[in-house]
């Protein structure tokens, strides 16, 4: 069931058995108190060296996903808040159906996530072995490198996979920015994508999986299901790890419902590619089967799924 009650201040939200549109109240819910003390916060680092990632205002701390992709200077650790370390900050947002983490209720299957590209040497790598395999996924692309290689786009949406906003020139979102910077990040990667595809992306990943209330509102108030990943499954491939290390880490942990982080785009060196090159069958014969995360959505609580959201825009 979908109802559009605004078409600026709407927000998309899923449950077990229903995705609503809704108007948001103006007033942001409260913020939750940071992790405890002794507690290591995840340290990120940003997309590239001229964009630092922003100390959070004293008066709105976000909360940090594990995604770090290029070294940048990073906050004291007193200002940062991991959201590992801040679980009553991620319940309070499934509870409220406004960001996915994983859909452990889906049955057995497994939503692969790719951040960063297109990139014309690894993204089409990449769609080569998932079309091996059957394999559907989910890209979370960046809006001005798809300016740069719209046809692999075009590819990822013909081959039956499903293209994410990872906004337009990926900076961090952190509480310190203004809501219509958060927002105007997010409507210009929408812009890019949909001439594109012809459909405007309807899930939006933060870089560096920050999330506060402006940054939730504004991703919802534009359509876009806010979109992390398992904590579990971050495979940290941007750091060019062994294949041996992204293998066991996905496969060891390896559960229903979980939604996996890689790039296909990565600075220098990847073993992005060599890597699923081992997971993709083994997990298939596993009994799991790869789906996008719109489709994991869908069967979350139910064989039968539930109505894919509805584009307000």
């Amino acid at each position: 069931m979908i109802s559009i009650l605004s078409s600026r201040s709407a927000a998309i939200r899923y449950t077990a058995c229903t995705i609503t549109v809704c108007v948001l109240a103006a007033t942001p819910a409260p913020v939750q108190p940071a992790a405890a003390a002794g507690a290591q916060p995840v340290v990120q680092a940003g997309h590239t060296a001229a964009e630092p990632a922003l100390p959070p205002s004293p008066e709105v701390r976000e909360t940090v996903n594990g995604y770090p992709e290029a070294a940048v200077e990073e906050p004291a650790e007193a200002e940062r808040v991991s959201s590992a370390q801040a679980p009553r900050k991620r319940e309070y947002y499934e509870q409220r159906g406004e960001i996915v983490w994983e859909v452990p209720s889906a049955g057995q299957v497994i939503a692969l996530t790719f951040d960063d590209g297109p990139d014309p040497v690894q993204t089409a790598q990449i769609l080569n072995e998932l079309k091996k395999y059957g394999a559907k996924a989910t890209f979370f692309a960046v809006g001005k490198r798809a300016e740069r290689f719209p046809e692999l786009i075009k590819r990822e949406i013909a081959e039956g996979h499903e293209v994410g906003n990872h906004t337009y020139s990926h900076p961090f979102l952190t509480s310190n920015r203004t809501t219509d910077e958060i927002r105007d990040e997010i409507t210009a990667a929408q812009k890019v994508l949909k001439s594109i595809t012809g459909k405007s992306p309807t899930l939006f990943r933060p870089p560096g999986g920050y999330y506060h209330e402006r940054l939730v509102h504004a991703s919802l108030s534009e359509g876009c299901l806010p979109v992390m990943w398992s904590w579990h499954q971050d495979t940290e491939d941007w750091k060019s790890p062994p294949v041996s290390k992204i293998v066991n880490k996905v496969l060891s942990n390896a559960r229903e419902g979980d939604i996996v982080l890689f790039h296909d785009y990565v600075k220098g060196s990847s073993n992005t590619v060599a890597a699923i090159k081992q997971i993709l069958p083994e997990l298939q014969k596993r009994g799991y089967r790869f789906v996008t995360v719109s489709e994991l959505i869908t069967l979350r609580g139910s064989t039968s799924g539930v109505s894919k959201p509805a584009n307000p825009k």
